[in-house]
């Protein structure tokens, strides 16, 4: 589990990281373990880039694609349009964005 990715979702802090070669800014909602037993981050791309959708919106990344991790101090107010709690995505939960 990585601690930082956590405390960025407590604290609703910008999450900046270098993901298949490019920089990645997330508002982080969900860190867990995905269905396909990956560790994963669901958050609302912000900024950087992403070949297979350039425009802003949710992602799921890979933990151990992830390298250079580390929160901003940029927050965010909250949850974004679409945010499910429950996220069907993860069966296992180790930290959320509250309500």
């Amino acid at each position: 589990m990585n601690i930082a990715i956590c405390d960025a979702i407590r604290a609703r802090r910008l999450l900046r990281f270098s993901y298949g070669g490019y920089e990645r800014i997330v508002e982080p909602h969900y860190y867990g373990v995905n269905t396909a037993g990956h560790e994963a981050v669901s958050g609302w791309l912000v900024g950087g880039w992403s070949a297979s959708e350039p425009e802003p919106g949710w992602r799921m990344f890979l933990v151990d694609a992830m390298s250079d991790v580390a929160a901003t101090a940029d927050s965010f107010e909250g949850p974004r349009e679409g945010y499910n709690a429950n996220d069907p995505h993860f069966v296992r939960v180790y930290c959320q964005l509250e309500t």
